[in-house]
């Protein structure tokens, strides 16, 4: 094992076992770990630690391939790590490396609560409210309707098969806000007015895992099933995000994962289809709550080259 590495494979480990999930947490875990290990460990030379950086982001990225963030944060650094051409001072590297990786932290936090702000009016007076799976930036956008006195109702889901909605309710129970837990199959019902006038969706707000260069939207499995029957009931969905999580690179791809989540102890030979995630087409999408206000799909791009140039769209 590299000796530089060891702290920085823990957190790869903890992403891989799901100790560390949801997209936001994992982004700031490996940004968090590159400034403490940059700042606490002693390299020989600027090569030794580049190389350290390099290999760091690397394994990180492969712990989570699904998630864009890593990715464009990858990019930042690298055009940071540029400017150290003609540097040699290691010190001065480590400096310059840790104030990047703290910049693109705090660029996290700040984008994530400006797209909360931005969300604010979405919710009328007396609307039921669906969510999906567990966000905290979606936990915030709900909390702050509360605060502004909006009477409204959450719907949250299960999210099988490792459950997140659970989380969800509990903390949405402990903003205040009433709640009820459904299960996975129930919500696309929930758009129709067979389901009954008093539980009928108002609007869907989901934050999501990503975003692919044709506009499409990776989320949580089952966020595709709600969709096409809000888009059928016309219910309209807003999803809330910041333009960190546009995957330019276009290479995230529907995650599957272990039967064991499905089933401890299945019968032998029966064979599983446990998708992670599924994608939302973008005509789905009745708006997009970003950092810089509510878009379309067909703005990102324009918006990212206005405010991300280091965000380079594949061609």
């Amino acid at each position: 094992m590299n000796e530089h590495l060891k702290v920085v494979e823990q957190i790869v480990q903890d992403i891989k076992d799901i100790k560390i999930q949801w997209a936001t947490n994992i982004a700031k875990a490996a940004f968090e770990v590159i400034i403490t290990e940059s700042a606490n460990q002693e390299f020989s030379s600027k090569n030794e630690y580049i190389d350290f950086v390099n290999k760091s982001m690397e394994i990180l990225i492969a712990a989570r391939p699904t998630e864009p963030m890593l990715f464009n944060w990858m990019d930042y650094i690298k055009s940071e790590m540029d400017k150290l051409k003609s540097e040699n001072d290691v010190k001065k590297c480590q400096e310059l490396v840790v104030h990047a990786a703290q910049f693109y932290l705090n660029l996290i936090n700040e984008t994530a609560e400006r797209a909360v702000l931005n969300g604010l009016w979405v919710i009328n007076e007396w609307d039921n409210v669906l969510t999906h799976c567990h966000s905290s930036s979606a936990i915030k956008t709900l909390k702050l309707h509360k605060i502004k006195w909006v009477n409204f109702k959450v719907y949250n889901t299960e999210t099988r098969p490792l459950y997140q909605g659970r989380k969800t309710s509990a903390d949405l129970i402990a903003a205040g806000i009433d709640t009820t837990m459904v299960v996975d199959g129930v919500a696309p019902f929930l758009m129709d007015e067979s389901s009954w006038t008093d539980l009928m969706m108002d609007c869907v707000i989901i934050w999501c895992d990503a975003i692919k260069l044709d506009w499409g939207v990776i989320n949580k499995v089952w966020s595709y099933s709600v969709w096409l029957s809000a888009l059928y009931a016309n219910v309209p969905v807003y999803i809330a995000w910041n333009l960190l999580k546009v995957d330019v690179h276009d290479k995230i791809q529907i995650e599957r994962r272990e039967s064991h989540e499905v089933w401890e102890d299945s019968p032998d030979w029966l064979n599983f289809l446990n998708f992670a995630f599924d994608k939302i087409p973008p005509k789905f999408i009745r708006g997009i709550i970003t950092e810089f206000w509510i878009i379309k799909p067909r703005d990102i791009k324009k918006t990212i080259e206005e405010h991300y140039p280091w965000m380079k769209i594949k061609k």
